[in-house]
């Protein structure tokens, strides 16, 4: 098997050519995480809400009165070199969040066909725990995000793929 060829790499992303002429985008980390926090409904104890994550898209992004729009997510990160999936996630709910929680497997998705990514979905009940203040992680990107608690079915209306299959795989586990 041949090496692959880097087109283009900066500190946070390659562009790479395989030996049968794929080419593809491999981030810093290359894989990441995707967590969703639940609660029991305040409204009725046999719903769930569940902690959207409004983040900003980096490409392509109006400005609303000077704003970016942000777009529902759950929260999300990349994996740290040597770091486990489990561990990513739980390290991004704190930083993201505030919340230190155990999370449970929901399974995993490939990102795309142009990247090798992987995303690792996890989810935590948060009913009952108070969080911490949310450290993020000093980014821009980071400080303009903000999370919110919505009603569980809110996930079906998201455009967001984890958003998409976790609201399948949740409504599952827990209807």
């Amino acid at each position: 098997m041949k090496q692959e060829k880097i087109i283009f790499s900066t500190k946070w992303i390659s562009v790479k050519e395989t030996d049968k002429g794929f080419y593809y985008l491999e981030r810093k980390g290359r894989d990441s995480v995707a967590i969703f926090l639940l609660r029991k409904s305040q409204v009725s104890p046999k719903e769930y809400d569940i902690l959207i994550r409004q983040q900003p898209l980096c490409i392509d992004n109006t400005e609303i009165n000077e704003q970016l729009r942000l777009y529902p997510c759950p929260i999300t990160g990349g994996i740290d070199t040597g770091e486990s999936p489990e561990s990513a996630a739980i390290r991004e709910v704190y930083e993201e969040a505030g919340y230190s929680v155990q999370v449970l497997p929901l399974g995993k998705y490939i990102i795309g066909t142009q990247t090798n990514e992987i995303c690792y979905m996890y989810y935590a009940d948060v009913t009952d725990i108070k969080p911490e203040v949310a450290q993020q992680d000093g980014s821009y990107f980071e400080s303009i995000s903000k999370n919110e608690w919505h009603p569980f079915d809110y996930l079906a209306e998201c455009d967001y793929s984890a958003c998409q299959i976790g609201y399948f795989r949740l409504r599952d586990i827990l209807f």
